[in-house]
């Protein structure tokens, strides 16, 4: 397929961000992709003519993945229920925690790789066992991991947040499918 402007429609393995020439508005059919759940990414060429510029299509998703075994400072999944999972659709993080941070040394509960960070800052209420019922979480835009102050005296915390991310699309899967 090929269009006056140039661009055009193209199919292959492999992502084409830095492989790929083609006209902005292209589009790529990524056929083998092991970075989502449905086996394919379809590619966009946002910008540029040289081979860089492309961005994951909205329906892009990596399912739930499951980081449990990622946290960090001593933060753990709750014994009944040991969510900590991350996943992505598009440009949208989604994050979701059951966690106790009694035996916690920080505040930092998991690093967040290239392509699952915020764009910007976020903070969310969390429901908390300990006197103080409601917690904040962040997940910082300029830094690396999602944080909880929830962890005084906690016995549990549980939340979720979604939020927008200007990172490339993963290069990679965190954790197990979910």
């Amino acid at each position: 397929y090929g269009f006056t402007s140039g661009a055009s429609h193209l199919s292959g393995t492999g992502t084409p961000e830095g492989v790929i020439t083609a006209a902005p508005g292209s589009t790529w059919l990524q056929t083998d992709a092991t970075t989502d759940v449905k086996g394919w990414i379809r590619w966009v060429k946002a910008t540029g003519t040289g081979n860089t510029g492309w961005v994951a299509g909205p329906e892009a998703d990596t399912g739930w993945r499951d980081v449990a075994g990622s946290l960090v400072n001593g933060w753990a999944g709750w014994a009944s229920d040991p969510r900590a999972r991350i996943r992505r659709i598009g440009n949208t993080v989604f994050f979701e925690g059951h966690l106790k941070g009694d035996s916690a040394t920080s505040d930092d509960l998991l690093a967040l790789a290239s392509g699952w960070r915020p764009a910007s800052s976020i903070h969310v209420m969390l429901n908390a066992t300990d006197s103080s019922a409601w917690r904040f979480a962040e997940a910082n835009g300029n830094n690396d991991y999602v944080r909880s102050s929830a962890r005084t005296a906690l016995l549990f915390v549980s939340g979720s947040w979604l939020a927008r991310t200007t990172d490339a699309w993963p290069t990679s899967l965190p954790g197990s499918a979910a």
